[in-house]
């Protein structure tokens, strides 16, 4: 799958912060599961510029499929499921112009392909006319 820029910037969030809060050290172990060889030392940069450097390498490769499992993974959220299902929440919002979803079934997590884009109306905006 190939993310656009504003649903990689949202991935990024998740990563760094949303899901766990992720210090530097812990996004190299993260993004080296997917395969890279970095090392956390003097002159890292920061954790939001590593994440979108990872994130741009992997997009539309199968790790970028790996990296969202392995962010979402449920085994993460024993004891708060409520709160990764408002995490796949969010995240879908901007998934869909990507003409995806991330859903959870029990344990797992699974991408499901749209059609097209579906935005619900929230009844918020009022007509003018009136």
């Amino acid at each position: 799958m190939i993310l656009q820029q504003k649903t990689l910037e949202k991935l990024r969030e998740i990563i760094n912060e949303e899901s766990e809060y992720r210090k530097g050290y812990e996004l190299v172990s993260f993004f080296n599961k997917l395969g890279f060889n970095d090392s956390y030392g003097q002159g890292f940069p920061s954790r939001w510029v590593y994440t979108d450097d990872k994130l741009s390498k992997i997009n539309g490769t199968p790790e970028l499929d790996k990296c969202i499992k392995n962010v979402f993974a449920v085994v993460n959220f024993v004891g708060n499921i409520p709160k990764l299902d408002r995490l796949l929440n969010d995240f879908n919002q901007y998934l869909m112009f990507d003409k995806w979803s991330v859903k959870r079934n029990n344990d797992e997590i699974i991408f499901v392909k749209l059609d097209k884009v579906i935005i619900a109306d929230t009844g918020t905006t009022q007509d003018k006319r009136r």
